[in-house]
């Protein structure tokens, strides 16, 4: 009996946590979009952003990694196919 109490205590433990799991993993594929580039230096190394601001090829969109201007690590601009 005690070993079926824990069995069903784990059962609903599961049922609660996986579907808040699946919402955070939802919500960190999130992509925001902005209309234009950061100013340079304030995007922290190796922060990714999307832009749409019409300079790559239809159904591509601007993804730009920040650099570190202390290290000479420049940021990373291209043209890849728009995230969901």
């Amino acid at each position: 009996m005690r070993l079926r109490s824990g069995l069903i205590g784990t059962t609903l433990g599961l049922a609660v946590l996986l579907p808040c799991a699946a919402w955070s993993a939802v919500e960190v594929l999130k992509v925001d979009v902005l209309k234009e580039e950061p100013p340079k230096n304030s995007l922290p190394r190796g922060k990714v952003v999307y832009v749409d601001d019409g300079t790559c090829p239809d159904g591509e969109i601007k993804e730009i990694t920040g650099g570190s201007q202390e290290k000479g690590i420049p940021r990373k601009v291209r043209c890849v196919k728009r995230p969901n």
